[in-house]
């Protein structure tokens, strides 16, 4: 009976740590993506405010950057 119960536990630890391992892994190829991605944004500084933001999302106006349509119209 206590070769059962001492057999379950093992099969337990051992699945235990691989689900661990299963996880950590895919967590950290997570991480990595996400800081790869994080790495290849341009970033850019308002001409207004100094907010820096992406250059996909910045107005481009007479060689300046603006993160608004409001703060364009101020500046013109």
């Amino acid at each position: 009976m206590w070769r059962l119960i001492f057999l379950g536990l093992v099969v337990t630890l051992i699945v235990y740590l691989f689900k661990r391992q299963v996880i950590q892994s895919s967590k950290a190829k997570q991480d990595s993506a996400e800081d790869k991605h994080i790495e290849d944004i341009d970033m850019v500084k308002c001409a207004k405010c100094s907010v820096h933001l992406p250059r996909s999302e910045a107005y481009l106006v007479a060689n300046d950057f603006y993160c608004s349509k409001a703060h364009i119209e101020k500046q013109t």
